[in-house]
């Protein structure tokens, strides 16, 4: 049954973030709508500032994002307290013509809001530190009121075999006083956390680059490739390799289940320890969001439905 669900968020959704206090929705263009923890909209969407939010984490009730636009060839990262409304910002059509004048443009209701100068491609905050590295730029920490705490080169990569895109960073994970940076190449390396210096480099368990995506909950790894084939680790032991119809749009762990559940490509994917299947659906799931042992589903036009999964895994794994 698919009643009480949510309602339609009014806009395209690109992505969906749980927080300590609800939920936050951000749409293809930008668009920001807070829900509380029955999922209802508090007030009404909104649109910061103009562009593809390309990265957003939090850490408590902050916010931390990147907006860029290749075609006007702009890029921010800010800082936004998710307790407050958002709040519109200026329009695309202002950024476009306002020529030189851009860089004074930036997200509405920010804390603090930079001019980046690169793309940025990964992003990770902790309670001391956020993480992000910029396109053949390097590798940088932050503080969570912007100060600069370190800086590192573009990271280098020892092995002498070539692996496709390997230099591009698609990961940052924090863990304790380490983060972990994962390549497109299926390398990785562990850093300190203080002050951004190499400890290890290492080759990924899994699927040959180039890689997709690299999902992270403690000591469980989902790493998907561009091609749909994934590998699920334990720490590094392989737990199981499957192959996908194709690209992973998003995965989240389910602690009811002890086991990934993954929006795929128009199909939802649930993997465990007892049970690997694979549902197809019309539209495409963009975010899958487990709740009281079940799960539910937003698709890429805004609409909800109940996992087909959240009986039978429900029952299952009582």
């Amino acid at each position: 049954m698919d009643e009480g669900l949510p309602a339609t968020i009014p806009f395209l959704p690109r992505s969906l973030l749980s927080h300590e206090n609800g939920h936050l929705v951000i749409g293809m263009d930008g668009e920001f709508l807070r829900l509380d923890d029955h999922y209802r909209a508090i007030g009404e969407a909104a649109t910061p500032f103009p562009m593809r939010v390309s990265h957003a984490v939090h850490f408590g009730n902050v916010l931390f994002a990147t907006w860029i636009d290749g075609e006007l060839m702009l890029a921010r990262m800010g800082s936004m307290n998710l307790d407050k409304a958002p709040e519109d910002g200026a329009k695309r059509a202002e950024l476009r013509t306002s020529n030189e004048l851009a860089s004074q443009y930036h997200p509405k209701g920010n804390r603090w809001s930079h001019v980046l100068n690169a793309e940025p491609l990964a992003l990770a905050a902790s309670e001391s530190a956020l993480v992000f590295n910029l396109w053949k730029r390097g590798l940088y920490a932050l503080d969570h009121d912007a100060k600069e705490l370190w800086r590192q080169q573009v990271p280098t990569w020892n092995y002498t075999k070539r692996r496709p895109r390997n230099e591009e960073i698609l990961a940052i994970h924090i863990h304790g006083d380490e983060l972990t940076i994962t390549s497109r190449g299926g390398r990785a390396q562990r850093r300190s956390l203080s002050n951004g210096e190499l400890l290890e480099e290492y080759i990924l368990n899994g699927p040959e680059g180039p890689l997709e995506h690299h999902f992270r909950h403690e000591n469980q790894h989902l790493i998907c490739s561009t091609q749909g084939e994934l590998c699920w680790l334990d720490d590094t032991t392989i737990v199981q390799r499957i192959q996908l119809n194709g690209p992973v749009q998003g995965a989240i762990w389910d602690p009811f289940i002890h086991g990934w559940r993954l929006a795929g490509w128009r199909e939802e994917v649930i993997i465990s320890h007892r049970k690997t299947e694979q549902h197809a659906w019309e539209e495409i799931p963009i975010h899958i969001q487990p709740v009281k042992g079940g799960a539910m589903i937003l698709f890429n036009n805004g609409t909800w439905l109940n996992s087909h999964f959240e009986s039978p895994v429900a029952q299952e794994e009582e």
